[in-house]
């Protein structure tokens, strides 16, 4: 029996060097997978800032919601009062009206009284 009859033959066919290329083999899905690993952990870190990120934006804009909320409250408080304001002065309005009217009226009878006093004093004086 010689040395080559002796030894177990691998079933891949040339013995040492199909170990060696399926040990390269194996390296190189190792690395390849390393590097996919490395990018995962990356995208986590992404996905983890973007969420971050967005918690940040979620929190600032229900501030200002919050904010243009209560402004908005305050504005229909202000439209509230400027239309009771409104309702007395279009109830006020007519009494006014009328007593406008009626002081105008006193005025002319006045203006009346005075230009006839005028008139009669204008002449009893002397030229």
């Amino acid at each position: 029996m010689s040395s080559a009859e002796g030894r177990p033959r691998c079933r891949w066919g040339g013995g040492g060097e199909a170990v060696l290329r399926a040990r390269a083999e194996a390296a190189g899905y190792r690395r390849l997978l390393r590097a996919r690993a490395a990018e995962v952990e990356a995208l986590r870190g992404a996905v983890g800032a973007l969420h971050r990120q967005l918690e940040g934006l979620r929190d600032r804009r229900s501030g200002e919601l919050a904010k243009y909320q209560e402004r908005v409250a305050e504005l229909e408080r202000e439209i509230g009062a400027a239309e009771a304001e409104m309702a007395r002065c279009l109830r006020e309005y007519p009494a006014l009206l009328r007593l406008r009217m009626a002081l105008e009226a006193e005025i002319a009878a006045y203006r009346e009284m005075l230009e006839s006093e005028e008139l009669r004093l204008g002449g009893l004086a002397p030229p």
